[in-house]
């Protein structure tokens, strides 16, 4: 589910949706509003997904969506190449996600993952 928020609320860690992907805010500068203009806000954000740095610039008031997040715990059931299946320790339901190439991980050990609106991405291993 996603929800508006204003530009001006909009901080570092936050997430937004900008071209329809969803993104962390890495920076927010503010300029002075001008002799008849409002506040702008110049936002860089990087993709969660696809790591592309993004820009967006914005008057305080204007809204942006920022999109639900959540992060969980799971355990790895199988493996296939960069797919694995990940069981949800809270609902046991499993779901099939991309493992990040650095990581190394075996069946039965538990990851953290993040769901970013309909889309699930794996962070680490669970210590």
């Amino acid at each position: 589910m996603k929800h508006q928020i204003e530009a001006k609320s909009v901080s570092k860690g936050d997430y937004v949706m900008i071209d329809d992907e969803p993104c962390e805010v890495r920076k927010v500068n503010k300029s002075a509003p001008g002799k008849h203009g409002h506040a702008k806000f110049r936002i860089q954000a990087e993709g969660i997904f696809d790591e592309k740095v993004r820009n967006v610039t914005k008057s305080g008031e204007k809204k942006l969506l920022s999109p639900s997040t959540e992060k969980k715990v799971g355990q790895i059931v199988s493996k296939d190449g960069d797919i694995s299946q990940v069981m949800d320790m809270d609902t046991y339901e499993t779901e099939e996600m991309k493992m990040p190439e650095e990581m190394d991980v075996s069946e039965g050990e538990e990851i953290r993952f993040q769901i970013i609106g309909d889309r699930k991405k794996i962070l680490g291993k669970n210590d």
